[in-house]
């Protein structure tokens, strides 16, 4: 075994100076701090939307559950630009990647209600089924609908360039 010298420290038998290894520890922890501060501010952000959703739910003559006016509400204010993606992302990836924690309250009170079930254990088994069919269906159709759609903004945004080009050579020429 051949022992290393760090160039640095000039300490025998360590691969890294401890002065560098505290100064990676520090940044790493400042990088994770800025990261958890992001995180925290776009939660709130979210969190705000949704309450005022639910504020504008209890007043709208129709009733309409707060968390559903809540997310038109999102879907509009990103689509006017009000709120930025950046705003908001890193909140709604980690509320995504943890999507099935949010499940298991329910599936515990299925589990309590089980025996009002029991008599019904092939309608609701077939329910489950096909609307699991339709949310695919869904999802795919629009996956479908949304990349043509994009497709064709970006043959236009291309083909308007490329005639915007060919306008300006003309008119050199």
């Amino acid at each position: 075994m051949e022992q290393q010298t760090d160039a640095a420290s000039g300490v025998s038998g360590c691969a890294v100076a401890p002065s560098t290894h505290r100064a990676s520890w520090r940044s790493k922890a400042v990088r994770g701090g800025k990261r958890g501060a992001r995180l925290i501010a776009q939660l709130a952000v979210v969190v705000a939307v949704y309450a005022a959703g639910c504020a504008l739910a209890s007043v709208l003559p129709v009733h309409l559950p707060g968390n559903i006016v809540g997310m038109v509400l999102l879907l509009v204010l990103l689509g006017t630009g009000l709120v930025k993606a950046r705003h908001v992302g890193d909140a709604c990836d980690c509320l995504l990647d943890n999507m099935s924690l949010f499940f298991i309250p329910a599936g515990v009170a299925i589990m309590g209600c089980f025996s009002l079930l029991e008599g019904n254990a092939a309608k609701f088994a077939l329910v489950c089924v096909v609307t699991t069919v339709l949310v695919f269906l869904a999802t795919s159709y629009t996956v479908m609908l949304v990349s043509r759609l994009m497709a064709r903004r970006g043959s236009s945004a291309g083909a308007s360039a490329a005639g915007a080009t060919a306008t300006a050579t003309d008119e050199e020429a």
